[in-house]
């Protein structure tokens, strides 16, 4: 298949982790053996690939989600809001002899969050099952995909990406074991600060600055065709082409930082897959994380097509402004 069997209109295939998340609600989080008492329990969908997905089709984006579960019904609920969503789920199968992945989140007082997860059938993806999906990456736009499948399939989906000229976005979270190849052909590679240097020392063999633009940066010069940083309520760095900025975050009153990420890269990817330039793609993303912090959860969080999303950043030069410029190569 052929560039000229894509839709053109944005088509985006998400290949990744999808999991029920166990949500406790805690004052604080307890230190190393201690006990405390949770204000409460929740479960719902979640896992990176899952909430990127629909992220990115209840903003209206053609989505096609090709995912893992158990069976049972775990399974129903972990895929419940991606069908509501309108993501094409075909490309979604049971692993019989494996349970449904788990995250259990602890979310304190302030919003912030810690994740335990267990892969169940997430882990059970291999280079041939992506194999399989070779004519759904060479009719889309653009493929995404996470550090919550194995390396292996991560890498041959890069290697796919190169092969049908698909543009490849690597959210690179939890960082894992891929291919240099695989960090190179990510068209952005989108981390976190720590997600950045592990990444870089990967890459390089050498330890990262402390300096968020300075990794960026570092990243560029490594090789990486494009990157963006995510640094929560501070935005996020984006290098492209020649230039590194700096996209700026409405400031809200956050309540539940969980999924946030997700949100920002499912909103990148419907950007960049109908064809917007990377910092105006950025800058939406940015609105749309923001959003989801102001509510409870990962994909019941994300907005919808009609949802107004917090306002624009005071000015446009205080909401991308250039930081550094990179030396040609």
């Amino acid at each position: 298949m052929t560039e000229q069997n894509r839709t053109g209109q944005g088509r985006i295939l998400v290949v990744g982790s999808v999991n029920v998340d166990l949500v406790l609600g805690v004052p604080r989080h307890p230190e190393p053996g201690e006990t405390i008492a949770g204000t409460g329990s929740r479960r719902s969908p979640g896992g990176k690939g899952a909430n990127q997905a629909c992220a990115a089709a209840r903003l209206g984006g053609d989505v096609r989600f090709a995912g893992r579960t158990g069976t049972g019904a775990d399974a129903d609920l972990a895929l419940d809001l991606l069908r509501r969503a309108g993501a094409d789920l075909t490309a979604t199968t049971e692993v019989s002899d494996a349970e449904t992945g788990l995250a259990v989140v602890t979310v304190d007082e302030a919003g912030e969050n810690s994740i335990v997860i267990i892969a169940g059938a997430n882990g059970s993806w291999t280079p041939q099952d992506i194999e399989e999906l070779r004519a759904e990456v060479a009719a889309s736009d653009l493929v995404v995909s996470q550090g919550e499948i194995p390396a292996a399939a991560v890498d041959q989906l890069s290697q796919l990406c190169a092969e049908t000229g698909t543009r490849f976005l690597l959210n690179l979270a939890p960082v894992i074991d891929v291919a240099e190849s695989t960090l190179a052909m990510a068209d952005p590679l989108v981390v976190n600060e720590s997600e950045g240097r592990l990444a870089l020392t990967a890459l390089t063999g050498s330890d990262a600055p402390d300096d968020d633009v300075a990794t960026v940066r570092r990243l560029r010069e490594a090789g990486v065709r494009s990157v963006v940083m995510t640094r929560g309520a501070r935005g996020a760095i984006l290098a492209a082409d020649a230039e590194i900025s700096e996209i700026g975050s409405p400031t809200v009153q956050a309540v539940d930082t969980t999924g946030a990420g997700d949100a920002f890269v499912g909103a990148l990817a419907l950007g960049l897959a109908r064809g917007e330039s990377a910092a105006d793609a950025c800058r939406r993303a940015a609105r749309v994380g923001a959003f989801a912090v102001t509510r409870h959860g990962a994909q019941p969080s994300y907005p919808q097509q009609e949802d107004v999303l917090p306002g624009r950043c005071p000015g446009r030069a205080h909401c991308s402004r250039r930081s550094g410029r990179e030396p040609s190569a």
